[in-house]
């Protein structure tokens, strides 16, 4: 069921593929852009991961076009701000080397090896992929639709994941945490952090607790509802015992989140602050969002300690060459 509704789903793609083979590129070629967030993008590199899956399931064989979209990758992949490797270009790679008998695209190889720094480190041109669908578990076909953002086919494949578990334990609530995220269904992860965090205070290891405090109060500060957020982070700070974190990068996004309740006007913002402060003082790794969200809340507490916390910003910032 899940390989057949992925098939119909990529299928999808053939008048895609038409247009192309009549010469109209517009929808697979790199078209980059600059985002005010998120740096140089490339608006197409979506369209290119579903026509590579394509071809590779279809098993289309198609040497001119697969080169073409392995150039038009590279230049994703030279100029992307998040670097990164891609499924794109790894399905791109093993499509390719079918025709590289002669070692005609040694080079291409070779560029795409080189083409940031995450490909340099983990690119490999030998990589495997079986091109038979019939192979697709049902959980590699949730991530397959997730990635090509088949939201309607992977909403189906969780549910049928979903009804296959025999017996709920702490990774697979974590998993379906993750899914219900990008399908949009955020409001039904509210009762699996509720056990998620039971569970990890009944085990009693302060780091666990913390991240799944951590877990459940972004959740609510995400979903604007600030007063349980607050409620939860109080019992975080009465309760658990923090020497064991404070090492540890979690405990900055603690200290973000008191922050961000404290720009949110929540009532035990002078406890809250009164709390962290300490911490903030004597932390020895800050960073540009700590940093920026620490200032917010001292200017929001009326506290001057935000002078203090402004000026080791700016000397953070010329130290890590940030204007």
């Amino acid at each position: 069921m899940h390989r057949e509704l992925i098939r119909s789903k990529l299928f999808e793609q053939e008048p895609v593929y038409q247009a192309i083979k009549a010469g109209d590129v517009a929808s697979v070629q790199y078209s980059g852009y600059r985002d005010k967030e998120w740096g140089i993008n490339d608006a197409n590199y979506l369209n290119r991961m579903c026509m590579a899956y394509y071809l590779l399931y279809a098993e289309i064989d198609d040497e001119d076009l697969v080169a073409y979209l392995f150039g038009e990758e590279l230049k994703d992949r030279k100029t992307n701000s998040f670097q990164g490797i891609g499924n794109t270009l790894n399905v791109l790679t093993v499509l390719l080397r079918k025709y590289n008998a002669d070692g005609k695209y040694d080079l291409l190889f070779d560029e795409a090896k080189n083409a940031n720094f995450d490909c340099a480190c983990g690119y490999d041109r030998t990589v495997q992929m079986d091109s038979d669908i019939k192979s697709l578990t049902l959980l590699e076909g949730i991530y397959l639709s997730q990635d090509l953002c088949y939201k309607d086919v992977m909403e189906q494949l969780v549910g049928k994941w979903k009804d296959g578990i025999s017996e709920w334990n702490h990774s697979n609530r974590a998993m379906l945490i993750r899914f219900n995220s990008f399908l949009g269904k955020e409001q039904e992860n509210e009762e699996i952090y509720k056990i998620l965090l039971e569970e990890a205070v009944a085990a009693g290891k302060a780091f666990n607790i913390v991240s799944t405090y951590n877990d459940v109060i972004q959740y609510y500060i995400g979903s604007r509802q600030f007063e349980i957020a607050e409620t939860h982070f109080c019992k975080m700070i009465e309760t658990v015992d923090f020497s064991d974190v404070e090492r540890f990068r979690l405990f900055g996004d603690v200290l973000e989140e008191c922050c961000d309740l404290i720009d949110n006007d929540v009532k035990s913002a002078a406890n809250i602050w009164k709390w962290a402060k300490p911490h903030l003082k004597k932390k020895t790794t800050m960073y540009g969002n700590l940093y920026t969200k620490a200032i917010s809340a001292a200017e929001k507490m009326g506290d001057p300690y935000r002078s203090q916390l402004e000026d080791e910003y700016l000397a953070w910032k010329e130290k890590v060459k940030i204007k």
